[in-house]
């Protein structure tokens, strides 16, 4: 009877991850708080009279309020659990796996919430960078209303960034904790509620310092723009699950610093 409740309390963690994970898909696909949904808007961007829409039609006036704020905010922070909690999941449920077999053998434990939100937290903080980044550019005119997109030289220079970043030996430790995962679980931090949350930050910060670059990507090819969001989050999973060779980061970063000087050049 017991095994089946454990197997049952797995089950149901998978549930509640699976139902985040499709909310935040749902919240960014139909752009709420926009006054178009990101898919209308992703179709726009790919017309040749995209560009000649009056951005009044989509956004109102634009008048930054806290109100304007939030919602952009919310948008870059579900659009990131869209994409990044899909590839976290795995980890989450290794740690609710130990935590069930310690609660299982009456050892101290910590519940699998801890963990899971303060990963949320650290994406919370880079969505809020990133909220921050969008309002600067919009106010400053650097970022179209229309296609909620940058000019071809901040793309560009993002491309090559891009490409740049995903050889360095940054981005390689980084991922490496990403990939194996184990070695952050098998602390014996994880077993009070402040290490386990302090944990979770590290797993998060990792998990952000192998994509942030990735992310600000989507300034020149459409921050809405839900092609690009589903080729990044897939991406995400393969870079981490897939091509765990290191010669695949180099190809993927000669790949990008191509495509950016490709842009450059468009320019």
């Amino acid at each position: 009877m017991i095994p089946f409740l454990y197997r049952f309390h797995y089950l149901i963690v998978f549930i509640i991850l699976t139902f985040i994970i499709l909310f935040s898909w749902i919240y960014t696909i139909l752009g709420f708080g926009m006054e178009m949904s990101a898919w209308k808007m992703t179709l726009m961007n790919y017309k040749k009279n995209s560009m000649s829409i009056d951005a009044t039609i989509m956004f109102g006036e634009n008048n930054i309020n806290i109100m304007y704020v939030i919602m952009h905010f919310f948008m870059w922070f579900l659009m990131m659990v869209a994409m990044m909690l899909p590839s976290a999941t795995p980890v989450i449920l290794m740690f609710d796996r130990i935590s069930s077999q310690r609660k299982k053998l009456q050892y101290k434990y910590v519940p699998i919430i801890n963990f899971v939100l303060s990963y949320l937290v650290i994406w919370g903080l880079f969505s809020f960078l990133a909220t921050t980044i969008h309002l600067i550019f919009e106010r400053y005119g650097l970022l179209n209303s229309s296609s909620l997109s940058v000019g071809h030289i901040i793309g560009g220079i993002l491309f090559v960034m891009a490409g740049i970043y995903q050889m360095t030996p940054f981005k390689n430790s980084c991922v490496y904790y990403c990939r194996n995962p184990i070695e952050l679980l098998s602390t014996k931090k994880i077993f009070n509620n402040l290490g386990a949350f302090y944990v979770g930050i590290k797993h998060g910060m990792f998990c952000v310092g192998c994509c942030w670059v990735l992310m600000l990507i989507l300034f020149y090819v459409g921050v809405m723009n839900i092609f690009w969001i589903t080729i990044l989050s897939l991406y995400v999973l393969v870079e981490k699950y897939l091509f765990k060779d290191r010669k695949y980061d180099f190809l993927a970063g000669l790949i990008l610093i191509l495509w950016g000087l490709k842009i450059l050049y468009i320019q």
